[in-house]
Parts: C-alpha cells; structure tokens; sequence
C-alpha cells in the first residue's frame, strides 16, 4: 500500500497492511537536505526539497508542512527574529499588540496568497504535492486563531485581557479567523489533503474549559465549517496535559486529534480508543522529549510496541510523536519508530 492509501484507511477507521506512521519530521528535515534553519523557513523549495528527502530516506506516511509558530503572526506585522540554526521566533521585547486598544487598531485582514510567510508555505504545499502529492499524504498546517494571537500580544497579556477586555480580543479574533479562512482555503487549492490546527490552549494546564471555549470555540468551529467545505479533512492538534477531548470533538467534529497526553476525564490509553472508536482517530503519542529527543534507539522501538498493542487494531491510530520531532534530536529514532511500525504494525 502506499502512505496515503494506509493513512486514510487508519483516519477512516479501517485496517490497512499495517499501522501508518509520521514521526512528524519537520524542522529536522534540514539535516536531512543540508541547510540551516534560516533557510529552511523562509524558502518554499528548500522548505519541501528537505521534507520529500526526509519521507524518501524514512519512509514515513504523512508530511505536516509545520515551519513554526509565527508564520501567520509574522504577516500580520509582528516582528519575527530568524536565528541561523533554530526555530524563528517573536521579538516579545516589540509585540504589535502593546495595549489593549491595539486589538482594535491594529490587526487588520491580509490576504495569504500576497503575504511574505503564508504565501511561502503556499508555495511549499503546492510543491509537495506536484512531486509528491499522489503517493503521500500532504498536511498543511495552521497555528489556530488564539494562538496567533498570543504571538502578537505574549501568552500572559492575553490571558489577563481575556477576562478584561474580552470584546476586544474577540474582535481581533474575528479577523484573525476570516485570515486563517482565506488561508485554508488557499491551501487546499494546491490538493492537500488535511489541515491541521494547533490548539495549544484548550488544555487544563493553560485554560478552563468553559473559558477555552468562550474564547475561541466559536472561531475553531469556523475553520472547521471552511476546512469542510474545502474537502479536506480536519486534524486537531493539543500538546497540552489533559486536553479537552469532548469539547474538541463538539467543537470541531475533527477527523483525527493528534496529542502528546492523556485527555481530560481518561484514565489510560484504552478508555481513549474505545471512546473515540468510529468518531475521532488518535495521532500520537511517543514522548518528544524523554524518548525521542534523550532516548536510545531501542527505547523508542520498545515504546512504540507497546503503543501499538495498545491503539493499533481496528484502524483509527497513527503512531507519531505527541508533537513536531524534535528538530536537533537523533533521527536513529526516527528510523527506530519507522521499523516497529513495520515490524510490529500489523493488524493481524
């Protein structure tokens, strides 16, 4: 089968020639293609030339077309700083939001396609899938509507004007989401297959429930509703400890959630299969850090077993890092995740 024959059927909750897997090798991919970060994130060719080499030596079954976590806020005019070998980042020290006016004031709708950094990612999309495209499948990512604003105001400002300035927030957020609409809907012109959305904050550990959803469920349904009309399917993604599983799954209806932890309310692994069995696919959840990033090789063969006896029959798991690979990590893991899911994926 090929990956995009055998992650469809996990997301479709059918049982293929063995478990898919995506080590979610993004910014690792540079390595891979030789060149340095700076590069890797603002040049399309570069961009994809890595990730189809990184698939080609792997053989993994998706590629998620995550750059970082200030693509779209970086277009939207918030300073971004592009180390040589590391992920870009905001200058926190200039945020565009500096009072709460500025929610108002400054945020203003871009159209993706004649930005600088969406534009790119575009580009890269619609590169991957000329060259690639028929054979693996090809993820687009964007970073959800309560993220991005935290990039433009810094995480704890926006927490405080959340419950003190809620209608202005929610007017940013307003235009924000119609920007990550017309972005989604750029994306699937170059035949993508999925997108998938960064949902940091619906977790215990950074929002109540009721507060996540009063903040930015309406704007996550929205771009589930565009991400539908697209044709696309829609995965979700929380690193975040004990996520909120339900209200994703209201909110969203997505095809498949990637995470790194249990979900609120669950007590293991298999409570989370036999809930979400027939509605929602699980992506996940190799620790990033512990395993992949300070592991052996060995371990993670170990771990990712283990995984797969827990979440593999029966279709509606894909065995991945619980996020991005970590992009200076040994990619013997990488490779150690690949054999067990060859080794140890088979359905019967």
């Amino acid at each position: 089968m090929t990956p995009l024959e055998r992650f469809t059927a996990a997301i479709q909750f059918k049982e293929a020639d063995r478990v898919p897997c995506m080590p979610i090798i993004c910014g690792a991919s540079r390595r891979i293609y030789g060149c340095n970060y700076e590069e890797w994130s603002q040049n399309a060719d570069i961009a994809a030339g890595s990730l189809l080499q990184a698939q080609e030596l792997l053989g993994f079954d998706a590629i998620l077309t995550a750059i970082d976590l200030n693509v779209e806020a970086a277009d939207l005019g918030q300073e971004t700083i592009f180390p040589f070998d590391d992920q870009a980042y905001s200058n926190f020290k200039n945020p565009l939001i500096k009072k709460p006016q500025d929610y108002v004031a400054k945020i203003e709708p871009v159209e993706p396609s004649k930005t600088k950094r969406m534009a790119e990612h575009i580009r890269m999309c619609d590169i991957l899938m000329n060259e690639g495209g028929k054979r693996v499948p090809v993820l687009g990512f964007v970073y959800g509507p309560l993220g991005v604003l935290s990039v433009l105001r810094g995480p704890e400002l926006l927490f405080s004007d959340c419950m003190k300035y809620p209608e202005e927030v929610h007017e940013a957020l307003t235009v924000i989401t119609g920007v990550l609409g017309d972005y989604i809907r750029a994306l699937s012109r170059t035949g993508i297959h999925a997108i998938w959305v960064e949902t940091l904050f619906g977790c215990h550990k950074q929002m109540s429930e009721k507060f996540w959803l009063d903040m930015e469920g309406v704007h996550l349904r929205r771009l589930a509703e565009i991400t539908r009309e697209c044709g696309l399917m829609l995965i979700a993604h929380s690193s975040g400890v004990d996520f909120y599983l339900d209200a994703h799954m209201e909110t969203m209806a997505p095809d498949a959630i990637s995470c790194a932890w249990l979900p609120d309310g669950c007590s293991d692994w298999h409570e989370v299969k036999q809930k979400c069995a027939g509605k929602v696919c699980i992506i996940g959840h190799v620790p990033p850090i512990d395993l992949l990033y300070l592991g052996r090789p060995d371990e993670v063969r170990e771990e990712c077993k283990k995984e797969l006896r827990e979440m593999g029959q029966g279709g509606g798991f894909v065995l991945a890092p619980g996020w991005e690979f970590p992009y200076n990590a040994s990619l013997l893991n990488a490779k150690a995740m690949m054999e067990a899911a060859v080794s140890h994926g088979k359905y019967r």
